[in-house]
């Protein structure tokens, strides 16, 4: 019986530890988050489908700067490119991105398990930590898959801004003016790290950031600065991500 209730005990604390925290609370909702709430003065530039031939200049950029950033990594590439994965570790997190970026809805639950744990290890080895968060490629996923991210601690992460860097004919000019567009406090912000002028857009999109007042956080600063509301996290739509209060 002693030994039942130590168990018992072991269980309730680490429940406890995993709801203790924004972040905890939100793994456990497995549900995807889009932004944060608009109290504040934060933004989180996301850069997916790294590492990249681009990424260390990336990362130097972010240095330059004062910003930080979260890579969403794909699990294969990091052997191709280990210093800008360390890089970006340096400047920011990193999120797991899946080990292939594949349709994760027509793949077999096994499958999608292994998609995700092949890529924490890889990353995880590659930056000393395993990470925190997942986005799905192609912002496809399902509840299942959602809840295979929480039982590997991971918050699935999607974004209020699509800067349209992965459509064809994008350019820097309007890949700069639909982000630049979208920055205000809780915004998330999707960018793409394989393009070669990825790093000139992202400093001009930092410096037009701090011009208004704004940080350049990671999604896990920007989720503890300022944690979504419950409105928020109950709402579909635009509803999900409303505008600041007005300051008059």
């Amino acid at each position: 019986m002693r030994l039942v209730g130590v168990l018992i005990a072991a269980a309730v604390s680490v429940s406890n530890q995993a709801t203790s925290t924004t972040l905890g609370r939100l793994v456990q909702r497995a549900d995807p988050i889009y932004c944060a709430g608009a109290v504040g003065r934060s933004v989180a530039l996301t850069f997916d489908d790294g590492p990249s031939p681009y990424t260390l200049r990336l990362a130097r950029v972010l240095q330059h700067e004062h910003a930080r950033a979260t890579f969403f990594v794909v699990g294969n590439r990091v052997a191709l490119w280990p210093a800008g994965v360390r890089a970006a570790a340096g400047v920011g997190e990193l999120g797991n991105h899946t080990w292939s970026h594949p349709h994760l809805p027509s793949l077999s639950p096994s499958a999608s398990r292994i998609e995700l744990e092949r890529a924490q290890r890889a990353i995880g080895r590659a930056a000393g930590s395993p990470p925190r968060f997942f986005r799905p490629p192609f912002e496809e996923a399902t509840p299942a898959i959602d809840r295979l991210a929480r039982s590997l601690d991971l918050l699935d992460v999607r974004w209020s801004a699509d800067a349209g860097d992965s459509r064809p004919g994008a350019t820097p000019g309007a890949v700069l003016h639909s982000a630049s567009a979208e920055l205000r406090p809780g915004a998330i912000v999707l960018l793409h790290d394989p393009h070669p002028w990825t790093p000139a857009v992202a400093r001009r999109l930092i410096r037009i950031a701090h011009r208004r007042g704004l940080h350049v956080v990671t999604v896990g600063d920007l989720l503890a600065r300022q944690p979504p509301t419950a409105r928020q996290l109950g709402s579909r739509g635009a509803a999900r991500c409303p505008p600041p209060p007005s300051r008059n």
